[in-house]
């Protein structure tokens, strides 16, 4: 079969977990990938039987957004003769004729539409409309089932958030090292904010002054930029906390590096103050840590009783939970052996043949 995959710039963590799944499972089966090219002749492209087709859309413009899925897209797609179309950003168009297959990502559900960038936005716009098109809807959590109550049950289909393979539970030995490397051979707690993310970090420096104040212990915090390297705001911060001595910015290492220092940790510190980094709170489940949170409905879902979660948004809160898991050895072992049950529900290699699956019986219709 041919499939192709709308993506667009900008398009957010879910957008880039379901592409990363379908090229996995692609891979997989030999079949070919490659990117949309406006400028070559669809005969000179040379798509074979079994593909996968990437068309990638920069605008954000909404009149040609407009466009684009009225006319443009639908003309790609016969070109290439695909069988079925994934758009990675929820859009659906009823100028397709064949199968669409939208991922419903966590913005589409979120109320403050105008902290949206413009692809959001156009797709927040016409989500309803999409809904009733698609072949399928592709959502992130159980729960979002009950908020797309027009839309029939058999067509959503909730793929989860999982952990790539390279994260994993590590035993006591195999921290040692990295503990030796990064923290001084001392315990750490581990956070990842958006590179940015000044507010997140400020809030997390004070949660862990609190902590510092009540035990004056060894324990490190590791700080890691969600996507390339922490904003000079962040790094200024830093040089002028009190406990800077303390608090560890790791930027520019390789995902196996950053897998083995995750893995190492005693628990994972998720502040988000917007959308949850879901794909994380995986990550820590396959890692079998703990998770000190806010409360939150997304976040629940993933870590379940591997979780402590603050009640109030506020720093003495989050301060507080610190301590508290710390206190507490049974606790700690209680939240580690219950983030690798969870794990159980998180499975990668289950939701990516759930996937293509899906794309294949779609296909065949």
């Amino acid at each position: 079969m041919r499939i192709a995959v709308i993506e667009h710039a900008g398009s957010g963590d879910y957008a880039e977990y379901i592409f990363s799944l379908i090229d996995e499972k692609a891979k997989q089966n030999d079949y070919q990938t490659k990117t949309w090219s406006n400028s070559v002749p669809v005969s000179q492209q040379r798509i074979t039987d079994n593909a996968v087709v990437y068309i990638y859309i920069e605008s954000t413009s909404t009149v040609l957004l407009n466009w684009l899925y009225r006319v443009k897209i639908p003309s790609i797609l016969r070109k290439i003769k695909a069988g079925i179309v994934v758009d990675l950003n929820g859009i659906a168009s009823d100028k397709i004729k064949i199968p669409q297959v939208a991922a419903a990502a966590p913005f589409l559900f979120n109320k403050d539409v105008k902290k949206s960038n413009g692809i959001e936005k156009f797709a927040f716009k016409n989500f309803g409309h999409s809904s009733q098109i698609a072949e399928n809807i592709l959502l992130y959590s159980e729960k979002r089932q009950n908020d797309l109550s027009n839309v029939a049950q058999k067509n959503l289909q909730v793929i989860k958030f999982t952990a790539p393979v390279v994260f994993k539970t590590f035993e006591w030995h195999e921290k040692i090292l990295i503990k030796a490397q990064h923290a001084d051979n001392k315990e750490y707690f581990v956070s990842v904010i958006d590179d940015a993310d000044v507010d997140s970090f400020i809030l997390l420096l004070q949660a862990y002054s609190k902590f510092k104040k009540w035990q004056q212990s060894s324990m490190q915090l590791l700080v890691l930029p969600k996507f390339d390297s922490l904003d000079a705001s962040i790094k200024a911060k830093h040089k002028t906390y009190k406990y800077r001595e303390d608090v560890r910015l790791i930027e520019g290492i390789e995902e196996k590096q950053v897998a083995d220092i995750i893995a190492s940790a005693y628990a994972f510190i998720h502040i988000a103050m917007t959308n949850a980094h879901l794909l994380l709170l995986s990550v820590a489940m396959q890692c079998s840590l703990p998770v000190i949170s806010f409360e939150d409905e997304d976040v629940k879902e993933y870590v379940a009783d591997a979780g402590l979660y603050c009640t109030e948004r506020n720093a003495g809160s989050l301060g507080n939970i610190l301590i508290q898991l710390y206190k507490d050895e049974n606790l700690h072992a209680q939240l580690k052996e219950a983030a690798k049950m969870q794990a159980a529900n998180l499975s990668r290699y289950e939701y990516e043949n759930k996937l293509w699956q899906l794309l294949e019986t779609a296909a065949n219709m």
